[in-house]
């Protein structure tokens, strides 16, 4: 295998995109470049870069910054950006990559948008019927793939088994699982179970020799370490992302809220402060560098909305991963090997 090379490689960010842009994107850019060594192009407005930077005492050498005159707003249509905003962060990002000159695109962005310019600008990869979102969702010490995310609400018993592969595909070379389970998502376990979408794809996988198919699993299983790979269609993906970030919140409010009590419980916490630290840590999107869109002939992560630095740079490793493991030839190579 050819030794990897990151100075071959460039990352395109969007600096507009996200609730602390630009300031914690050419933040997170910065120290990615300089941690990772990679060619980092940051697209947006330069006045507002370069205000950021100075504002940060931030060194932007080796960093180039690539011109937008639009911004897209996290509650905007993506038709509209499509048909309105060619000139906007997220639209010029995508395209840099489609044009040889970027390999991956980086966005905390309007996700709407991010999806509808890279799929316009990218294309699908031959024979892919629709791109989708895996994300990494923590376990304490374990990880699985949930995928689809939320790219694809409706869906056809096809898709998900391609879904199944592109996340087979992500936790082998990403995760280093070797032969990872993959499972539907379902309301039972039984084969017959569910809707007709879900009966259906459970014949495709099982049929599917390509796959470590171990069949149906309920919600409550995701968190007990059974499968490494969890699929279904975006509806049911975004719920269940959504449902466990807001859980995750609660659940250290509480902790919080009990720690602060009385006396006891403030001694208690300070006893306690190292592993909870840890636990949160092992539970934090921005340790995970974002949602990686998968089945199209470019990479695209998309970042949390709420991204600070530290999320951003973790972005550019996870998108130094995919990389250096052609995550998107390997793709592309199983799903036209079984069309």
């Amino acid at each position: 295998m050819e030794k990897f090379d990151s100075n071959n490689y460039s990352i395109i960010i969007d600096a507009m995109g996200g609730d602390f842009a630009p300031e914690e994107i050419v933040k997170g850019s910065v120290e990615a470049r300089k941690d990772y060594g990679v060619k980092i192009k940051l697209v947006g407005n330069p006045d507002k870069i370069e205000k950021a930077a100075i504002s940060g005492s931030l060194d932007l050498d080796g960093i180039e910054i690539v011109p937008s005159s639009q911004e897209v707003g996290m509650c905007e249509f993506p038709s509209e950006v499509l048909k309105k905003k060619k000139d906007s962060s997220i639209f010029i990002g995508s395209q840099l990559v489609s044009h040889g000159k970027g390999n991956v695109f980086i966005s905390a962005g309007n996700t709407g948008a991010v999806m509808a310019c890279s799929l316009f600008n990218m294309k699908r990869i031959e024979n892919v019927y629709r791109p989708a979102i895996a994300v990494v969702i923590p376990l304490g010490d374990k990880k699985f793939v949930l995928i689809d995310a939320g790219a694809n609400a409706d869906c056809k018993p096809p898709y998900l088994k391609q879904f199944a592969i592109m996340g087979k595909i992500y936790s082998e070379n990403i995760l280093r699982i070797k032969n990872p389970k993959v499972a539907l998502v379902n309301i039972g376990e039984e084969e017959k179970k569910g809707n007709e979408l879900s009966v259906e794809s459970y014949k495709l996988l099982k049929d599917y020799p390509g796959i470590n198919f171990i069949g149906n699993i309920e919600g409550r299983e995701l968190f007990e370490g059974e499968t490494d790979v969890a699929v279904c269609d975006g509806f049911v993906g975004n719920v269940i992302l959504k449902l466990v970030e807001g859980m995750a919140n609660f659940f250290f409010g509480e902790i919080k809220n009990i720690l602060k009590s009385g006396t006891m419980a403030k001694l208690s916490a300070l006893v306690l402060k190292g592993h909870l630290v840890n636990m949160k840590k092992r539970f934090d999107y921005e340790e995970y560098g974002g949602a990686q869109l998968l089945g199209l002939n470019g990479l695209v992560i998309i970042a949390h909305g709420s991204s600070k630095s530290r999320a951003i740079k973790s972005a550019v490793r996870a998108a130094t991963e995919s990389l250096k493991n052609n995550l998107a030839s390997k793709i592309s190579e199983e799903i036209n090997n079984i069309n």
